[in-house]
């Protein structure tokens, strides 16, 4: 079984983890934000620059639903194996008692 500073070790580092993640995903989302502004120099209609804003901003919306799921779903996943490691080592545990009697 794992001490506690061991997991705080490894919940620290998770949360680094994410956080780099997180400066990654802004850091593109910047870039995607030049690029609308440089957008608004091209050669289109206010119609279409409005369009194209709309849109890139329902997908930034979409993405950003879509990565909080995906992070719930691993979560959960890997609470569920940690919970089943658990029960491995009990049940192992319970097994060698079982046979020394």
């Amino acid at each position: 079984m794992k001490s506690k500073s061991a997991v705080n070790h490894e919940e620290l580092i998770q949360k680094n983890l994410e956080l780099s993640d997180t400066i990654s995903e802004l850091a593109d989302e910047i870039e995607s934000l030049k690029a609308i502004i440089a957008s608004k120099q091209w050669d289109a209609t206010p119609f279409e620059k409005d369009y194209i804003l709309h849109e890139y901003q329902a997908v930034t919306k979409e993405n950003k639903t879509l990565r909080i799921e995906n992070q719930a779903l691993r979560d959960s996943r890997d609470m569920f194996q940690n919970r089943n490691d658990e029960l491995i080592r009990l049940n192992n545990t319970l097994k060698n008692k079982l046979q020394k009697q």
